[in-house]
């Protein structure tokens, strides 16, 4: 690595060597695992391209050259949204080039952000939450179908809870280094406390430091993998589409809408930093409100 800084300092910036680092920046910076591989997943690709384009040195990345990669992206057919996602994670590494004095300005300032469409995918129905409890095989499964619709935790913040994350006599669950490394509090009810209380009659209450989701075959901390696995499994067994943790994360956000919490009640209690993703729950909260008017509205249903 020490390779690297020597070609930088003598102002060979190939596109290959500030790649690394920029990545040994984030690392020092102390990113998470997983938000270290999305950069990968999202500029790596993109560096590779223009080595396979005889685009070698930064002072060769124009913003046509960058156009012309993220318009070979929608030739592919990529989701708006993942194409968005490359174009920020592609912002972001020329932002911090011109932070560290490689470049004078970022080629992406003249380079539009594509849209990502802004679409929420469905919530689970009533009747769809009926059928995922109804059939759900150990203490275990039914307890993660309850925690996941009551606290709107996202998968990784569930899987991370520990012993004394739960407060059993009042719900409060403090979930760790949530999205954004923040702490935060969420609760859960007594249906949900209750049914907990019974996976821990079968597996035992866990300790303060001891994770509380286990893995029924290994008696291991329960995975992401695992999670994932379990829900989709259950979701095709019972034809319930999109059975998969952030569904039940939607669904919860709706469904407090839908039952009048106030939209900055449910920012605090779901980690968001704005209210952005939230307006588009709430509008489709609203839409429930119009189609009840049509239904049982007064002067239409004389």
């Amino acid at each position: 690595m020490w390779g690297v800084f020597f070609m930088l300092k003598n102002k060979s910036q190939k596109v290959t060597d500030v790649y690394e680092a920029f990545i040994l920046d984030r690392k020092s910076r102390r990113f998470k695992s997983g938000t270290l591989q999305t950069y990968k997943d999202r500029i790596l690709p993109f560096i590779n391209w223009c080595d396979s384009n005889t685009v070698f040195c930064l002072s060769d990345i124009t913003p046509t050259v960058i156009r012309t990669y993220l318009t070979q992206l929608q030739d592919k057919n990529l989701a708006s949204q993942t194409i968005h996602g490359i174009a920020i994670a592609i912002q972001s590494f020329f932002n911090w080039l011109v932070k560290e004095e490689l470049l004078k300005e970022s080629p992406m300032r003249k380079v539009a952000i594509p849209k990502a469409e802004k679409k929420i995918l469905p919530a689970f129905t009533q009747e769809d939450i009926q059928k995922l409890l109804k059939n759900t095989n150990t203490e275990r499964d039914e307890a993660i179908i309850l925690f996941l619709l009551d606290s709107g935790a996202r998968a990784t913040e569930l899987l991370n809870l520990t012993g004394g994350d739960i407060d059993m006599k009042t719900g409060i669950v403090t979930i760790r280094q949530g999205k954004g490394s923040k702490d935060r509090i969420v609760y859960i009810g007594n249906k949900t406390r209750k049914q907990l209380l019974r996976y821990y009659m079968e597996r035992g209450t866990p300790k303060e430091n001891e994770k509380v989701w286990l893995s029924e075959t290994k008696g291991t901390p329960l995975t992401n993998t695992g999670l994932s696995q379990f829900l989709k499994k259950l979701g095709i067994k019972i034809d319930v589409k999109n059975c998969s943790p952030h569904t039940f994360r939607r669904t919860f956000a709706l469904t407090s809408l839908r039952n009048g919490m106030s939209i900055y009640h449910l920012q605090r209690l779901m980690g968001h930093e704005d209210i952005t993703v939230l307006k588009q729950y709430l509008a489709l909260s609203q839409n429930d409100l119009q189609a009840a008017h049509v239904q049982h509205g007064v002067v239409d249903n004389l």
